[in-house]
């Protein structure tokens, strides 16, 4: 669904009065309506056009996966402008969290070497209506369980500061109250580490979070596993994070997936100690999860407990990721159409 500044237009053109923007809105991000027809505050007239011309989403279902014990769907879905297929997840977790994770591309260019979507080459970019609408998506599909969705993650399929505009109106328009209204600090936005992006995001007054894919504190590893690297070198990603949080004063995530023998060794979580010590910052430990085509293996558990006893004497925040979805190739680095 179009955001309140696009239906205005729309409506304005269409010779309807402004207010019309705020009733579609309501009936379809408020009370969950998904056919024209069940609108009957608007004209009978005004619904022929919406029906003709305005798809309530702007996305399809194609495909489903189901985990066996309902905590994560993992949903196929088609881009009705051109047919270009995306995929999105939401994850039910124990304490009541409804967490969609969205995709902000078609593809991704960064190329990340553990991460199947990276595989898939770019595409190109989400519309921030088809970013927006995999929530909506979910929203109006959990109605139906009496449940709501609590919060978004940027951590589907793509690099969101690459498509920094969209995904800035999909985060507007997901937080708009007269839309879904879902809160800014309940929304994660992950990148690869884009400077320019941080930068901007920065400035932005919105209250959203931070997460940074970091995968080593070595400038020489980190540029082998995700070639974005020698793009943005890690001196230029450490000072851009100082300016964000002079700014926001709002804590980064740096997100470290554990690669077997590659970046898991003790010699790397004493750098990774050094590099955040005294920062406002949070690491997140992600078991790395199978691709197909990747030489990639899990650390064993023992070597993640190690390497998070290491980084914790250096006073850093740190905790190990939940994973779900696995089974179903939704989790982390999973998503590929």
């Amino acid at each position: 669904m179009r955001d309140h500044d696009d239906l205005k237009q729309f409506f304005a053109e269409a010779g309807h009065p402004a207010f019309r923007a705020d009733q579609l809105l309501r009936d379809v991000c408020k009370r969950g309506a998904t056919n024209y027809e069940d609108m009957s505050n608007l004209p009978v007239s005004l619904r022929e056009v919406l029906k003709a011309q305005l798809p309530v989403l702007s996305i399809e279902e194609k495909e489903v996966s189901l985990a066996p014990d309902g905590s994560v769907r993992k949903v196929l879905l088609r881009c009705k402008k051109d047919g270009k297929k995306i995929e999105a997840v939401l994850m039910r977790f124990d304490d009541g969290r409804r967490t969609v994770c969205v995709s902000s591309q078609v593809g991704c260019a960064v190329g990340c070497k553990f991460c199947a979507t990276g595989k898939m080459g770019f595409t190109r970019n989400l519309t921030y209506e088809e970013i927006a609408d995999q929530v909506l998506f979910f929203v109006l599909d959990l109605k139906d369980y009496g449940e709501e969705i609590t919060n978004v993650v940027f951590m589907g399929m793509g690099e969101p500061f690459n498509n920094y505009d969209n995904v800035m109106r999909a985060v507007r328009h997901l937080n708009d109250s007269r839309a879904l209204g879902l809160g800014a600090r309940n929304m994660t936005l992950s990148t690869a580490g884009v400077v320019s992006g941080i930068l901007k995001l920065a400035d932005e007054g919105l209250q959203v979070n931070l997460a940074i894919s970091l995968h080593s504190p070595i400038q020489k590893l980190r540029e082998k596993l995700m070639p974005i690297a020698a793009k943005y070198p890690l001196d230029d990603l450490m000072s851009a994070v100082s300016e964000y949080t002079k700014e926001t004063h709002r804590r980064v995530s740096y997100e470290y997936v554990m690669l077997a023998g590659i970046n898991d060794d003790v010699s790397l979580a004493h750098e990774l100690g050094k590099l955040c010590k005294g920062q406002l910052c949070h690491v997140n430990l992600i078991p790395y999860n199978f691709t197909k085509g990747n030489r990639f293996k899990r650390s064993a558990q023992d070597s993640i407990d190690e390497f998070k006893r290491i980084v914790e004497t250096y006073n850093v925040p740190i905790t190990v990721r939940v994973s779900l979805g696995q089974g179903i190739d939704a989790a982390c680095g999973q998503l590929a159409s």
